[in-house]
């Protein structure tokens, strides 16, 4: 698949600083367990309710543009919860954050709903076997596990984040709109308001912010993706108390521009 080549190659070049998050990613993405729930995780949500892509490549391109957030944060001297609590450094920090951004969405496996939750108790034997692989203290895998479950806890919006790593997954989450998400389900189910906003959505760009450190552009080629940045995207950085970080900015083709200072 070209476009799952090319999020790798990009995902390879944005790790390639953090050894420990580079071999962390390979680990996570080659287990065959965490395989298999997002496999199946994509069985519930698209074959049987017709929803849109919640497996593999939703979970590369959560952890992509997680992991562009960081840095850009990181060029500002934003500390991740992980750094600046004495757990890890940043090379920790990252392969913490991407472990819960690839995981976040596992709790569909079992149930579109309470999935933030069920995505908790999944993966907390997930966690048992990776950590000490990539940790060498039992104190710092202690402290580090709560941090990567409140990730998958917070994505949704439902509960509000206290560290800074659970409100970029949340908002992470929330950058994977576009139409591409949406194709599957559009033709094998009633299309609804998600869809149609999904399928408007052209284009997502992350770059620094002019008044905020992060700026999330979204191209459009319809006024329909404007309730998805703000059902999707801005509620859910809203909800998990990270507006101060982010600015948004929707484009309308031959329309016009729509700015989200929040």
């Amino acid at each position: 698949m070209v476009f799952e080549a090319q999020i790798d190659k990009e995902l390879s070049t944005l790790l390639e600083p953090y050894r420990t998050a580079r071999e962390t990613y390979a680990t996570l993405s080659h287990d065959p367990v965490v395989a298999s729930l997002l496999e199946q995780a994509n069985i519930v949500s698209i074959t049987r309710m017709g929803y849109n892509d919640h497996g593999k490549v939703h979970a590369k391109i959560v952890t992509m543009n997680a992991i562009k957030i960081y840095n850009l944060l990181s060029n500002t001297n934003t500390e991740a919860n992980i750094v600046r609590e004495g757990i890890g450094d940043n090379d920790n920090a990252v392969a913490c954050l991407l472990i819960g951004t690839y995981l976040h969405d596992i709790g569909i496996s079992i149930s579109r709903d309470s999935h933030d939750l069920l995505g908790v108790i999944l993966a907390r034997d997930i966690l048992a076997r990776i950590l000490p692989n990539r940790i060498d203290d039992t104190e710092k895998i202690a402290r580090s596990t709560p941090i990567i479950l409140e990730e998958i806890l917070c994505h949704l919006g439902h509960y509000r984040a206290t560290s800074l790593e659970a409100k970029i997954v949340a908002t992470s989450d929330g950058t994977d709109m576009t139409k591409g998400r949406a194709r599957i389900p559009a033709k094998t189910s009633k299309p609804d308001i998600h869809q149609f906003s999904a399928l408007a959505v052209e284009h997502v760009e992350i770059t620094k912010g002019d008044k905020k450190p992060i700026r999330i552009k979204i191209e459009m080629n319809d006024t329909a993706g404007v309730f998805q940045i703000e059902h999707q995207l801005v509620q859910k950085i809203t909800d998990v108390g990270f507006d101060d970080h982010v600015e948004i900015v929707g484009t309308i083709k031959d329309g016009p521009t729509v700015t989200y200072f929040m």
